[in-house]
Parts: structure tokens; C-alpha cells; sequence
């Protein structure tokens, strides 16, 4: 219990004083605010008022500025003698409505001869100033407003009634940054809801490209693969978990970008010389073992000093090159001596279906020999039909899209394109990896299934 004594002394020291009623209870050390407050409505020169005084404004904008510049709320509120929970108002005011926001209801600011200005409470022209203040204040929050959703059109990229304070604080800061030097940082910080803080960790990462480490990765992969890779192998082979569409896009910026195949192919055929086995592949390039498909064709590829063409062997499991034979002419025997060597790889009872098109080297007798004696079976395309050996037409045109074209095998002579399909094909069957085969070459696919590569 407070004697009679010590309730004037409180009531007395806040009704002739500026102090607040927190700021009394400070300086006397009691009572609670509260209870000051009861006591104060007892009194006759309190009656009818408010139960709680109005704070002045200038200390709300030091609360304010006390918080924007990165105080904690309670500090500010025990360095202004004012309560945490009216610090967290006026924060949420501020960053609600700006400075308007936190005119006191009553724009006298006074109760029983206590103000914060030097006008007294009771004249005509009281609030006259602080409205036209506040309405000048108004007024430049919305210009900023206007101003900021102007530029989230052409700065984000967002609608142009996109609410400002969903944006992310890197957009909230590419915002501010293009209007800073028109408008304060702290009026755009309170209306977009960022903290200075915030502001100033993404201002200083927003020139700092995060993918500069896996640029130098995603080129140095590119090479490896002497342009061949395009974004999918190159994310695969790097092991990234980036995106794809990072990859292609990091790619594109690098003018990393993998050849436009080109259409050229050579054909064999010699008209119908004897009769043509049926389409036992039907276009199903697909086989559940290795040695159950295998399809076959000729290509050439042009040298300085002449042509060169290829015959391969390819296996419809994992694509994998069987065997395959080069030479400067495209006669019977490039094809019979690649089939033979393809045939040698064959374990015991393995007779796989053998497609080709109609060229003559599949029709020859001495083709024929060797599939009988191996116990081969034979299957063809129909006539003029590509896209029924359109496996072996793919091979060729990722072979010449990804090396023949791209490093200009034209300029070399017939030995070195020799030389370059070793290698090419070498990498292709260990080191080139599909997708198909979960981001493995032919041979790795194999040697993970515990078959023979």
C-alpha cells in the first residue's frame, strides 16, 4: 500500500513535468504504470482523458529511428523511458503507413497542459501545422509508391500490381538501388518492408555471379568432350544438382553450344540383286540382352585427298560399336571383314538378328557366306525406307555432328580421318554417356551389369 503522501507526490511530478508515466515510475521507483494510471483518473485535472497520455511524436520518430538503425526495440524503449509494446506499435505503424502513421489521434499531443510542441493545447491553430506536415509526408509516400511500382515492371519483371512487400529482399534491393538516389533508403526500406540491414547484405552480393565457379566447370566439361557434350550429358558429367535449365543457360551465355547436324549420307544401293529378307527389326531398336540386335551400314566422310567409309556393327542393347572396319573404298570386303570381326566376339549359341538396308554389300555372296556360316539371320529395311535402320543413320549423325563436322575432318588426309575414328569410336564405346544407360558409356553399362565388355 502507497500512502496518501506518496500518491500526490506521483500524481503532482507527471501532471507538472513532461515525464510520461513510464518515465515517473523510473524516477520515483514507484508504482507500477498501471497504477499510476488508476491514480490518475481519480484525479479531477485527469478526468475525462485518456487513461494513458499521448507520447510526444518527436519521441515516436526517435523510437524509430532507433530501431531502423538496428536497435533492439527493448533497448530503445528503456533509452526513451517508454513501454516495448508502444515501440512495437509505432514500428508497425511506421512500416504500415510511414510517418503519418504515427500522429497521436489527439494532434494537440497534450493532456491537462502536458505538450510536445510550444503551442498550447487549446488554440485554434493547434493541429494546423502537424496536418499539413502529415499531408506533405502523405504525399511523397505515394509518389515513392508510384515510383516503385513503375520499376518492379522493368527492374523484376512483375506485374505492375504486384504487392511490393511479397517481393524477395534481392528484388526489394534492385529496387531500391535504381530509385536511391530520387528517394532516402529508409522511406523505401519502411515501405517495402525491408530492414537496412537486409538491404545492405544483398546490395553488396547483387554483382557477385554465384555460378562463376560452375561456369569454369561447365566449360572445362564442354571441352572434355571436344564440343560434343550438350547440356544434359555436361550436367551428367559434371554430377551437378543444379537444374538442367541452369546448365543450358550457363551454356548458351558461354556460346557453349553443341553442332547442327547436317544431312548428307552415302547410299549403296545397286538395285534388287537377289531376294531381300523381311523387316524382322520392324523398327524396334530395342534388346533385352546384348547379341540379340545388331544393325549395321556404311557412311563416308570426306578427306583432303579423298573419302573414307565406315562400316559398324552396333548392338541394339546399349549401342555399343562390336566392331566396325575403315577404309578408302566401299566394297564388299570392307563389310564382309567387319563382319566377320563382329561375329568372333559372338559367345557359343549366340545368333543374333543382323538389319541392314538393301546396299549391295548385304546381298553379295560373300556376305551371305559368312551369315550362314555363323548362323546369322539376316533382316533388311524396305526399299528407300532410312528410317527403318534409323539407329545406325543416328550413330553416323552424332558421330559427324559431335567430331566429323565440328573439327574439320575435311582438312585432314584420309590416314589421319583413319586415326580419328579410332579414337572416336574408342571414346564413344568408355567414355560417352547416354541417358538411356543411366548416365554411363556402353562398356561402364556393361562392366555395372557384370557382363562382358
Amino acid at each position: 500500500m502507497f500512502s496518501l503522501e506518496e500518491r500526490s507526490r506521483a500524481v503532482e511530478l507527471y501532471l507538472t513535468t513532461p515525464m510520461t508515466t513510464a518515465q515517473v515510475v523510473e524516477c520515483l521507483g514507484y508504482p507500477t504504470r498501471q497504477c499510476l494510471e488508476r491514480w490518475l483518473a481519480m484525479d479531477p485535472r485527469y478526468a475525462g482523458r485518456m487513461a494513458k497520455p499521448i507520447i510526444p511524436l518527436e519521441t515516436r520518430r526517435k523510437a524509430i529511428e532507433l530501431v531502423l538503425g538496428g536497435m533492439q526495440q527493448k533497448q530503445a524503449a528503456k533509452q526513451l523511458g517508454v513501454s516495448v509494446g508502444a515501440v512495437h506499435n509505432w514500428v508497425r505503424a511506421y512500416r504500415r503507413g510511414g510517418m503519418a502513421a504515427l500522429q497521436p489521434r489527439n494532434q494537440n499531443a497534450a493532456q491537462g497542459g502536458k505538450s510536445a510542441s510550444v503551442r498550447p493545447r487549446g488554440g485554434a491553430d493547434a493541429g494546423g501545422g502537424d496536418d499539413v506536415e502529415a499531408l506533405r509526408r502523405r504525399v511523397e509516400e505515394l509518389e515513392l509508391e508510384n515510383a516503385l511500382m513503375r520499376e518492379v515492371v522493368e527492374v523484376v519483371k512483375k506485374d505492375p500490381g504486384a504487392d511490393l512487400r511479397r517481393l524477395s529482399n534481392r528484388e526489394k534491393t534492385m529496387l531500391i538501388d535504381r530509385l536511391r538516389p530520387r528517394y532516402s533508403l529508409r522511406s523505401m526500406a519502411c515501405l517495402l518492408r525491408i530492414a537496412p540491414s537486409s538491404y545492405h547484405y544483398h546490395h553488396a552480393r547483387i554483382g557477385v555471379d554465384k555460378y562463376a565457379g560452375l561456369r569454369a566447370r561447365v566449360a572445362r566439361a564442354f571441352a572434355d568432350s571436344k564440343g560434343r557434350y550438350g547440356y544434359r550429358r555436361v550436367k551428367a558429367a559434371l554430377g551437378t544438382g543444379v537444374s538442367e535449365k541452369v546448365i543450358r543457360r550457363l551454356m548458351a551465355e558461354g556460346g557453349l553450344s553443341a553442332h547442327v547436324p547436317k544431312r548428307r549420307r552415302y547410299s549403296s544401293y545397286e538395285g534388287e540383286t537377289t531376294p531381300a529378307p523381311g523387316n524382322l527389326v520392324n523398327r524396334d531398336f530395342t534388346a533385352e540382352r546384348p547379341n540379340e540386335k545388331w544393325l549395321t551400314d556404311i557412311t563416308e566422310i570426306k578427306a583432303s585427298d579423298g573419302k573414307v567409309y565406315l562400316s559398324p556393327m552396333i548392338d541394339c542393347h546399349d549401342g555399343k560399336i562390336v566392331a566396325y572396319t575403315a577404309g578408302f573404298h566401299p566394297n564388299a570386303e570392307l563389310a564382309n571383314r567387319m563382319l566377320a570381326e563382329a561375329a568372333e566376339t559372338l559367345p557359343d549359341n549366340a545368333r543374333p538378328v543382323v538389319h541392314s538396308d538393301r546396299g549391295c554389300h548385304y546381298r553379295w555372296p560373300g556376305w551371305l557366306e559368312l551369315m550362314e556360316r555363323y548362323g546369322l539371320i539376316r533382316s533388311m529395311s524396305a526399299k528407300g525406307c532410312s528410317p527403318d535402320n534409323a539407329a545406325a543413320e543416328g550413330f553416323f549423325g552424332r558421330m559427324k555432328t559431335e567430331s566429323v563436322y565440328p573439327e574439320h575432318w575435311e582438312k585432314r588426309t584420309r590416314d589421319e580421318v583413319l586415326v580419328l575414328i579410332d579414337e572416336y569410336i574408342h571414346w564413344y564405346n568408355h567414355e560417352r554417356i547416354k541417358q538411356s544407360l543411366g548416365w554411363m558409356s556402353p562398356v561402364q553399362y556393361r562392366q555395372s551389369q557384370g557382363m562382358a565388355a
